[in-house]
């Protein structure tokens, strides 16, 4: 045959996830969500999607919610088998854990949060405690810089005082050794000398009380001057000593509050990892579900035998739904002609050409969606509408039970289905009258 050949469907698998609803101008498909393809992978092969690093804890199921796949399968076209329910079954289980891992993992993210603003805090509090104590040790340190100054003057009185004792040790020997008394005033030769003596007994006398006076007030301020400077020193030791006390209180809620948000931080990454291998699970459950799906189609492909006595096939395997003739519009909700026949499919089955012919257009067309129509002997035009893709172009000849496209759910639809219809002289006829019983 001439033309390009096109790819077979055994050669790539769509997958799809829940795109906008359209409408069918048939209306007999059953209204189901349509889908929109996402990813287009070999039959029988595994690629793992790529997992982004994951900053916010809903994200983590996107990839989930991409591969879910809508295997709703019309009555009649392909028998679901116990691999698909059992594909199925372990997809949903690992949906579910992957559901369960993302609750932990949030529950365990709010907790680490909460703990991060608890370190901070205490961050914080000891960021203050270090300041008093910095505060605490210039205090120490003007303390000491007063006592020196006091020990300084404490010097000085000390030298003050052994003067002071010395002057009052030479008066002592003065008096002695000049043996004035007060009875020696009698024993002088006349009243002048006597006066005299009195005089100088009285100055050395008053001289000596004051000298005592004063030592005795060195020796009491010398005193104050110690205690008052050790005072300070103690007073500000003690206070370093509290803060220092309380930055070690907080080191260890620190150390305790770490261990807490390094065991959350252990546990997130491990509810990452589960929910990684969950997703991984249910691509390649996804993925093993499309391909035994495709399996079965293919056993479902074209007996070429089953022709009818004009020569044609069936275009696809599935339920006959609503047939030629006037109906309801299921969309309008007016009385309509419906210049075909619907067949009910599951979104990416392959749709056949019922008979041998050359495509003369292959593209959008309106309610119709992505349509193709084949011209066949006779002249008899055939129309396949509402495809998912196509997999010929205009101008390509077509052999019978070759894969044209795959059924799906554009223009005016209401679900996944083809609506076929066979033209001759421009005028619609039933399908029925062509196609094998």
């Amino acid at each position: 045959m001439g033309g390009i050949r096109p790819p077979k469907l055994r050669r790539r698998l769509w997958v799809y996830h829940p795109g906008p609803p359209t409408d069918d101008p048939t209306g007999t498909a059953p209204h189901l969500t349509p889908r929109v393809p996402c990813a287009c992978l070999p039959i029988g092969t595994i690629a793992m999607p790529h997992h982004p690093s994951v900053p916010r804890i809903r994200r983590l199921l996107v990839l989930s919610g991409v591969l879910m796949v809508v295997l709703a399968l019309p009555a009649g076209a392909i028998k679901e088998t116990e691999s698909i329910r059992e594909a199925r079954d372990k997809r949903e289980a690992a949906k579910d854990r992957a559901a369960t891992a993302a609750e932990a993992l949030e529950v365990a993210a709010a907790a680490d949060d909460v703990v991060a603003d608890a370190l901070h805090a205490l961050d914080d509090a000891v960021a203050l405690q270090e300041a008093k104590i910095a505060a605490a040790r210039q205090a120490i340190e003007a303390a000491e810089a007063e006592a020196t100054l006091r020990w300084v003057q404490a010097d000085q009185v000390e030298a003050e005082v052994a003067a002071l004792r010395l002057g009052i040790q030479e008066l002592a020997i003065d008096v002695y050794i000049s043996r004035m008394r007060p009875g020696s005033l009698l024993e002088s030769r006349d009243l002048t000398e006597g006066v005299r003596k009195a005089a100088i007994l009285d100055a050395v006398t008053g001289d000596r009380g004051d000298m005592v006076d004063r030592l005795r007030a060195l020796e009491s301020d010398l005193e104050d001057i110690a205690l008052s400077a050790d005072d300070a020193i103690r007073e500000a030791e003690a206070r370093q000593r509290e803060l220092e006390s309380s930055i070690l209180v907080l080191d260890r809620r620190i150390a305790a509050k770490e261990n807490v948000k390094g065991e959350l931080e252990q546990r997130i990454r491990a509810y990452e990892e589960e929910i990684r291998q969950f997703e991984r699970d249910q691509y390649v459950m996804a993925i093993l579900i499309e391909n035994l799906i495709a399996e079965e189609l293919r056993k479902s492909a074209p007996d070429l035998t089953k022709e009818s006595g004009q020569g044609f096939i069936m275009p696809m395997e599935g339920k006959i739904g609503s047939g030629f003739g006037p109906r309801i519009h299921p969309i309008f909700g007016t009385m309509r002609q419906h210049n075909g026949v619907d067949i009910g499919c599951v979104r990416g089955q392959p749709i056949w050409a019922a008979k041998a012919g050359k495509v003369i257009y292959a593209g959008w067309k309106n309610g119709y969606g992505n349509v193709v129509l084949i011209e066949h002997e006779g002249p008899v035009i055939t129309l396949y509408a509402h495809q998912e893709e196509f997999h010929v172009s205009s101008g390509y000849v077509i052999d019978k039970g070759e894969v044209l496209g795959t059924c799906g759910s554009t223009g005016w639809s209401t679900g996944p289905h083809l609506h076929f219809e066979v033209r001759t002289g421009g005028e619609a006829k039933d399908p029925m009258i062509v196609l094998p019983n």
